[in-house]
Formats: structure tokens, sequence, C-alpha cells
């Protein structure tokens, strides 16, 4: 036994078992007392990504159609004279006056040049305001015209008023009841800044092709919709396809909107 501890093997042997053990304590307290490193620097380097940018798809317009007549309404001939007579609409030096009565509440005009239902795409494009001396009113196109043979009637209407809101208008007779009719909001009433809630003029466009509807106030899109309305009127059996103006009151006597422009765009066919 002594004699195999005295070996030279077995000693060199155990100076090498120590001094691997006092690496491993020495180490072990280095990296216990030593600070951590940082959080980066344990966290591999990405490089860098270069990303497309956003794919941007432009949407389509449909485009206007040709131009069928432009009216300052001054010559007197496309829409109806009520002179002397309280109809609620009448020629005046500035346009076309519309009166609306507190009795129904609204005042309609069609254009009587128009009467070619065979067209698909139409455009309007108006000019009008508040009268001098008008509460507030509301005030727009009327469009996708039709009348039964028992005279009943519907159209749409896009409209506008002095408080800066506007919305898509279908008038329709109210069903069961054929002598009552209603306004009904094919788009609920929407603010735009672009309505100037002053007296000036205002430009109103309304773009109307199968399936889809734009409105336009002084240049600026503020409709756009693919209600199911637009198409269905325009194929029922009463559709004759004219066009107007018209005006309503809102909470107070005395509304009053002048036209000055009234403009038809169609594709009518020869």
């Amino acid at each position: 036994m002594q004699k195999a501890i005295d070996s030279p093997i077995i000693r060199f042997g155990s100076i090498v078992g120590v001094a691997f053990l006092a690496t491993c304590i020495a180490i072990f307290s280095f990296n216990l007392f030593a600070p951590p490193r940082p959080l980066a620097q344990l966290l591999p380097t990405r490089t860098a990504t270069r990303r497309p940018p956003p794919t941007i798809t432009p949407v389509a317009y449909p485009p206007t159609p040709q131009l069928y007549s432009k009216d300052d309404l001054r010559a007197q001939k496309n829409f109806p004279k009520a002179s002397g007579v309280n109809l609620g609409y009448e020629y005046t030096q500035d346009g076309y006056l519309l009166t609306p009565p507190l009795d129904p509440g609204f005042v309609r005009v069609l254009d009587m040049s128009f009467t070619n239902p065979d067209y698909r795409n139409l455009s309007l494009d108006a000019v009008a305001a508040p009268a001098e001396n008008s509460s507030n009113v509301e005030y727009g196109l009327v469009f996708w015209h039709g009348e039964n043979e028992q005279g009943r009637e519907s159209f749409l209407a896009f409209t506008l008023n002095t408080k800066g809101n506007f919305r898509l208008l279908a008038y329709e007779p109210v069903e069961d009841k054929p002598d009552v009719y209603q306004f009904r909001e094919v788009t609920p009433a929407a603010f735009s800044a672009a309505i100037r809630q002053d007296k000036s003029p205002q430009k109103i466009r309304v773009d109307v092709h199968p399936r889809r509807l734009l409105g336009y106030v002084n240049d600026q899109l503020v409709l756009d919709t693919n209600a199911e309305i637009i198409n269905d009127w325009r194929l029922r059996r009463e559709w004759d396809g004219k066009v107007g103006i018209i005006a309503l009151t809102m909470d107070a006597p005395g509304a009053q909107a002048v036209f000055s422009q009234f403009d038809i765009y169609a594709d009518v066919k020869e």
C-alpha cells in the first residue's frame, strides 16, 4: 500500500486532480462575482433588412359620360315656369328658386328636356346656394326617377344642408299605403368639411353607374356607395330616368334654395 502511494504515477495524477479542482473553483468564483454582461451582447446581431414600400391600389373611378346639356337657368326653357303662381318654384334673376312648403316639406322639379331613359351612366353637376334670407335649408339633385301607371312616384336624391351635412335619400310610397310617401335614408346624414356653412354657392355633383354612386361637394368626394337600391331601381318597370333638383325644409319656415347651374352628362343612345 505504501509503495502504491509512493508511486510517481499516482502522485502525478493526484497533483493534476488537485490542480483541476482548484481551477474549477477559481472559474466558478470569478463568474459569481463578475458583473453580468449587457443584454445586447448576449442577443444575436440581426442584419438589417430593407422592406419594400406597401403597394397602394388606385381606386378606379368610372369616366364621366358625354355632355348632354348645359343650363345656366336663365333661358327659362328646361324647367317649368310658375309666374304669378305660388307653386314653390320659379325663375328669378339669380337662377331657379325653390321654396319648399311646410307641407309636405319639400319641392322637387324635373328637367323637362331630359326624357330618354335609355342610358346606364349619369352625371349631374349643379351650383346652388341658400337664398339670401333663407332659414336652414336642405337641397340637392334628383335622379333615378320612376312613376308607375297609378302615378306613384319614386326617386333618389343626393342632398346637403346649411349645417354641413349630406345624405342620400330614397323617396318612395309606403307599403300598403298607396297615398302615403316617405323619405328613407339610403346613407345616413354625415358631416363634411367640404360643405360651406355660409350662403356662398356650392358645387354639387353626383355620378351614378350600375351598382355604384359617387357624390361630390365642391370637387371633393364625400360619398362612394354600392347600395343595392342603385341598380335595383334602374331595372324597375316604372323607371323613366328623369332628373331634377330638390329643396327641403329643416327646422323653421322660410327655407329657400336657388340653383344657378344644372348640367347633365349621360351616355344616351341615339
